[in-house]
């Protein structure tokens, strides 16, 4: 049987997007994990993770995401790469920009067989840093999470409004001003700073923060909440939508990026650029029932196309092809 090497970048607690999602498709997949020795820092660790890969014994090498550099000391025909977004071009420019475009994806791109991607919106994104010859198929995540439907009353006096993320793009603050007239409650997964909390507090919003959840007590957040408001500026995928979707409850998304892609028909879509925007929709989940049923419905058929046998079976498929492609 050949052999096919899953590279996962070294674990670090702060960073486990990118594992979750692979961890969910190994038990269908004909695989091996194989964890990078060191964490992609510097010129000689990153050095000796290219040495380290070249050791192995593979007859096909998939390199689930971050570490794209891995494949400048790699043959071409052995190498599937998937790329999950481009938002570490978006967030620099300059000197900078120009050489983590070369070094993370046309290099990488242009030296494997095939690349992955889990989005169409992450792939035209691809497309249009370069004309690149190498096939890019997109492949979507699979859901992480062991997330069944749970319904719950919903509470149309003082709504729970669970939001996941601090990062920028994850757009709390627009949030925050978008909700301060309506009485609800925020609970808000993912590290606050100082000024995510001045904001907070001179808009009098009744929240709370939490970080580091467990996969359980993540699970319990989305049961808890009435609405999750998932209102990005940028995103490749967006899993708390099929996440939020797989449990039942209602959501309020961006009409941007990769968002309205995943969520399909099972979301309310606004721009996330606009407080105003963000703010009437929450007011038609909370104010019309029917609104929030429907899309209830369309979200829990929607996720069934996220499900990690349908995914990991794709995967396996590009697999399949590529070993028994003559280069």
């Amino acid at each position: 049987m050949p052999l096919i090497h899953l590279i996962y970048r070294k674990s670090n607690t702060a960073f486990h997007s990118i594992e979750n999602v692979f961890n969910a498709l190994i038990p269908y997949l004909k695989v091996e994990k194989v964890e990078l020795p060191y964490i992609s820092a510097g010129f000689l660790k990153r050095w000796r993770n290219i040495g380290f890969v070249k050791k192995l014994n593979s007859n096909l090498i998939h390199i689930t995401g971050h570490d794209h550099y891995l494949i400048l000391g790699l043959s071409r025909k052995k190498i599937i790469l998937t790329i999950h977004d481009i938002e570490v071009l978006k967030r620099n420019t300059g000197l900078k920009r120009f050489l983590l475009k070369k070094l993370w994806f046309d290099w990488p791109i242009n030296r494997a067989a095939y690349v992955s991607t889990i989005s169409s919106f992450s792939k035209n994104e691809l497309l249009n840093l370069n004309h690149y010859k190498t096939p890019i198929q997109v492949i979507h995540n699979p859901i992480t999470l062991p997330i069944t439907y749970t319904p719950k009353d919903f509470n149309e006096e003082c709504p729970t409004i669970l939001h996941v993320g601090t990062k920028t793009n994850k757009n709390l603050n627009r949030l925050v001003i978008a909700i301060k007239d309506i009485k609800c409650k925020l609970i808000i997964i993912g590290k606050l700073d100082n000024n995510n909390i001045k904001l907070l507090e001179e808009n009098s919003i009744n929240y709370s923060s939490k970080v580091n959840l467990s996969n359980e007590q993540m699970i319990q957040e989305y049961i808890n909440c009435d609405i999750l408001a998932f209102v990005s500026t940028y995103e490749g995928f967006g899993l708390p939508i099929i996440e939020a979707q797989a449990c039942g409850r209602a959501i309020i998304t961006s009409n941007i990026a990769s968002m309205p892609e995943i969520a399909n028909d099972g979301a309310l879509l606004v721009n996330p650029l606009d407080e105003n925007d963000i703010k009437n929709g929450i007011n038609q989940l909370i104010n019309n029932s029917n609104l929030r049923n429907d899309l209830i419905a369309k979200g829990l058929e929607n996720v069934k196309r996220f499900q990690p046998e349908i995914i990991a079976n794709q995967y396996q498929q590009l697999y399949d092809s590529i070993l028994t492609k003559t280069f």
